[in-house]
């Protein structure tokens, strides 16, 4: 579910960014833009808005069902439990934090709207970081665990990017741009993890 999810996310956005009120620009949009009733320039953007909601919203969802996965493959070895349990926490917070931002519109509430990308990319680093430690306890192959170190490096540069350029001010147009990009490039990355680490499990809980 999680893995087709991410799918449709990619395909949703990308057509929502065709269906942009105004010219969306990649390099200089927010993924968040896309989610605006209206554009900033005042033009109705009801259909890309739509497009957003649902694959956030479906995504973030997908998330919640899927943040208790690891109880089907991790006990093999039965270590770390307390910290699988907080893995589930951060999982299921961090979806329905997605969710929150898919029916939270930029336009209409903007800092509400950056405080929740903000809180879901933390519980999803927290997420990361704890199944990272589950597979660890639990015998994970070099590759996975060097797959989810990377993705952790990158979630947590992003975020303390995000928190220095927007949350201290520090939005010039050189750094909305290296926002705008960073971020795009944390959702791919995104993406591709959930990927990864649900082909992973399936392999895992595979008889």
């Amino acid at each position: 579910m999680l893995l087709y999810a991410a799918i449709q996310f990619v395909v949703l956005t990308a057509i929502a960014m065709v269906a942009y009120g105004d010219d969306y620009r990649f390099g200089y949009n927010f993924l968040s833009e896309l989610g605006a009733t209206r554009t900033w320039s005042g033009t109705p953007n009801h259909a890309a808005a739509v497009l957003f909601g649902i694959a956030l919203a479906s995504l973030g969802c997908a998330f919640v069902a899927f943040a208790g996965a690891w109880r089907t493959f991790a006990f093999a070895r039965g270590r770390a439990r307390g910290v699988g349990i907080a893995s589930q926490l951060f999982g299921t917070t961090s979806g329905a934090a997605f969710v929150a931002v898919a029916v939270t519109p930029i336009n209409l509430a903007l800092d509400l709207h950056n405080g929740l990308v903000i809180a879901a990319f933390g519980l999803l680093f927290l997420y990361a970081a704890t199944m990272t430690f589950v597979w660890w306890r639990n015998g994970a192959a070099g590759a996975q665990l060097a797959a989810s170190v990377a993705y952790l490096l990158l979630v947590g540069v992003y975020l303390g990017l995000a928190v220095y350029v927007a949350g201290d001010g520090h939005l010039t147009e050189h750094g909305r741009v290296m926002l705008v990009i960073s971020q795009k490039i944390v959702a791919g990355a995104s993406m591709l993890y959930i990927a990864y680490m649900t082909v992973v499990m399936r392999a895992m809980i595979a008889p």
